[in-house]
């Protein structure tokens, strides 16, 4: 059932890329920057067009528009490319941040054809390079948290040789769920044609995957992948995957597949499929976790539920909120905070239900006191066996 849902996410995945490819006519060099207000940086820009019989002028475009209305950066002058020498097929302007903010720069020519799906370049401008630093260290403490979250419970698992307490609905779920946000995360980053789309979209806004979510997606399958096999491997009792987790990971697999087909068709856009995989990781998170807080209710007990999982987990919520409040204060762009719900969500349900969890490790079920309760059982039964002897005698 697991290895169903990675091939065909991973077929998915395939599917999608293949999709997100185009010929350029320019292109910039590089494609994206990142400044701060006042900084200059310079760009590339090579014409790849081969059969030059005529010079080709350009003019840039500000988000789509002609007008540099918002001023982000300063005007850029045109440019014309000869067929003099090889050297004029590349040249070189000066982006100068004016104030925080994205913005989209592409270029449009009377005697070529540009398409701005696929040459333009990003433009991030800062208020603070020290903020900046700041909110790359605050993404990757989230992802240290959130991938090491993954070690306590295989390590718990490894120390007792045995799986049972870990809800096997939740794995099977989970698996289906980082795989979905893998997708999404891997491609929005690396896709130019998709990063165009979704600033179509946000035109001010600022990408709100960075490489530690890509990072820590990619290795939340392979943990959730050796959590699998753990319990495939060790005691784990009569547990197995209900009936109601295995028909929500058929849905969400079919559903997934059925939304590809059609973006493959041109009748979907790319952006908008992805977004469907990261619904689907939102609608898993919100249901995953109720299967093994059902069981803890039900035993009385989180034996076998690893709390520093929980304790970690929590950390990376908090600091994955945290850094997507820094970029929107850094890039002056709140709307971006909505840019990814998924991102947003997770970070909230994680928090949510890492405080149930918490409470019942500590406060309804905590170990000490399930130990009184069972001493307290035995001397109950002592006293009883006791008085039984006593009135015989």
């Amino acid at each position: 059932m697991h290895l169903t849902y990675l091939s065909v996410i991973f077929f998915l995945f395939l599917l999608i890329n293949f999709t997100t490819q185009d010929t350029s006519v320019i292109s910039f060099q590089p494609s994206s920057i990142s400044i701060v207000t006042g900084e200059n940086k310079s760009v590339n820009i090579r014409l790849l067009k081969s059969d030059l019989t005529s010079p080709i002028s350009l003019e840039f475009l500000y988000d789509g528009k002609l007008d540099n209305i918002h001023g982000y950066i300063n005007s850029i002058p045109n440019i014309t490319f000869t067929n003099e020498t090889i050297d004029d097929r590349s040249q070189f302007i000066t982006i100068t941040g004016r104030r925080p903010g994205h913005l989209v720069l592409t270029a449009q020519s009377s005697q070529i054809n540009i398409s701005s799906l696929v040459d333009f370049l990003l433009i991030d401008i800062a208020r603070s390079h020290v903020l900046n630093i700041f909110i790359q260290i605050v993404g990757w403490i989230y992802f240290l948290a959130w991938s090491v979250s993954f070690y306590p419970q295989i390590i718990l698992n490894f120390r007792r040789r045995s799986v049972i307490g870990l809800n096997f609905d939740f794995l099977s779920l989970n698996i289906l769920g980082h795989t979905s946000y893998a997708v999404f995360n891997i491609v929005l980053y690396t896709s130019s044609k998709v990063q165009q789309q979704y600033f179509a979209q946000h035109p001010h806004g600022v990408l709100p995957v960075l490489l530690n979510d890509v990072i820590f997606s990619g290795h939340a399958v392979f943990a959730c992948s050796v959590t699998i096999i753990q319990s495939l491997i060790y005691e784990r009792g009569n547990q197995r995957v209900s009936y109601v987790a295995r028909a929500l990971g058929a849905v969400g697999v079919v559903f997934l597949l059925i939304s590809t087909i059609i973006s493959l068709s041109h009748h979907l856009p790319t952006l908008t499929l992805l977004y469907f995989f990261s619904y689907v990781k939102l609608a898993i998170t919100i249901l995953k976790y109720c299967p093994q807080a059902w069981m803890n209710y039900k035993r009385k007990s989180t034996e076998g539920w690893s709390i520093g999982n929980i304790l970690l987990d929590f950390t990376g919520g908090v600091f994955s909120l945290l850094q997507m409040f820094l970029l929107s204060s850094n890039y002056n762009d709140w709307t971006s905070i909505f840019g990814s719900p998924t991102k947003l969500g997770l970070g909230l349900l994680t928090i949510l239900f890492d405080i149930l969890f918490i409470t019942q490790h500590y406060v309804l079920y905590r170990p000490n006191l399930q130990y009184t309760k069972r001493i307290n059982m035995s001397n109950n039964e002592f006293n009883d066996k006791t008085s039984i002897i006593s009135m015989k005698a």
